[in-house]
């Protein structure tokens, strides 16, 4: 039905413009999720600050799950920034569905060349 966005933050000020700015990044799995049953698609975003007592290189992470038609997709990504981050994430995930729906699809292929050969026998 629409796509759910939850956000969480850690160590991190969740302000209108980074709210903002993960609906958007996430908004573009409405190309590959199925959204016109009756169930809703949550997606998930944790976005933090790594405090391992690191304050260079890679302090930003970010996760998605997305979770709803049945199967669920994760995808982790760190960054320098919170915005790079985020546009990693969005990558990310968006190559997770897609290879999911690739194999969905090659396997249905995969079946249906089967039966063409069987019937070729017959």
């Amino acid at each position: 039905m629409a796509l759910k966005i939850h956000i969480k933050t850690k160590d991190l000020d969740l302000t209108p413009e980074l709210s903002s700015l993960i609906h958007e990044r996430m908004d573009v799995l409405k190309k590959f999720i199925d959204t016109e049953g009756d169930k809703d698609i949550l997606v998930e975003v944790e976005v933090g600050r790594r405090l391992l007592g690191k304050n260079k290189g890679n302090v930003y992470r970010a996760e998605a799950n997305v979770s709803g038609d049945g199967n669920v997709y994760r995808a982790t990504t760190k960054s320098q920034s919170v915005t790079d981050a985020l546009d990693d994430l969005k990558d990310e995930i968006t190559r997770v569905v897609k290879r999911r729906q690739n194999k969905k699809n090659d396997l249905a292929r995969r079946g249906g060349r089967m039966i063409k050969k069987l019937l070729r026998r017959a």
